[in-house]
């Protein structure tokens, strides 16, 4: 199922860059955490990520954030700071179970959604990292509106090889 009118909004959030290949976003998240404690953040909310590329890409393009307590940051941290952070008029699909394998499948639920309801993607896609001990999951989310023209149509194609090749697996 797909959400529309989902919201990412929070206060004093950290971020940092990371260009990786997927097989390393465990380090990504280990390094993340690493700067969090060097600076002696608290932590207050989520950690989530912006995947800029398509994720059908081995080479990952991500802004890793989380909200924190602290409402500035020294320069010396090698993080970013901003003391709001917020998207609106956002869709959302949620990946449960297996999170590494149903991700795809989210994914594809997003894009097939977004065309047949003639849209356009205008963010990046966002995972928002959720749970505890017992049950984790996944919150997907990407701003997406309703326009025409080249752009869509080569956004179109994309989202269409990648629905066939998820269908070819």
């Amino acid at each position: 199922m797909v959400i529309e009118d989902e919201t990412l909004m929070y206060r004093n959030v950290v971020w940092h860059t990371y260009e990786i290949h997927y097989s390393d976003f465990d380090k990504a998240i280990d390094d993340f955490d690493d700067k969090l404690v060097a600076a002696g953040l608290t932590i207050n909310g989520p950690l989530f990520y912006a995947l800029h590329n398509p994720p059908l890409e081995e080479i990952m393009l991500i802004d890793m954030f989380i909200p924190v307590e602290q409402n500035d940051v020294s320069p010396q941290t090698n993080l970013r700071f901003q003391s709001y952070y917020y998207i609106d008029q956002m869709l959302m699909t949620r990946v449960t179970g297996d999170v590494e394998k149903e991700t795809e499948a989210s994914y594809e639920k997003l894009f097939r959604f977004i065309i047949q309801n003639d849209m356009q993607i205008v963010s990046p896609i966002y995972h928002i990292l959720r749970g505890d001990d017992e049950l984790q999951w996944v919150d997907l989310k990407v701003k997406a509106i309703l326009e025409e023209g080249e752009n869509k149509r080569l956004e179109e194609e994309f989202m269409e090889k990648y629905i066939n090749q998820a269908d070819g697996d």
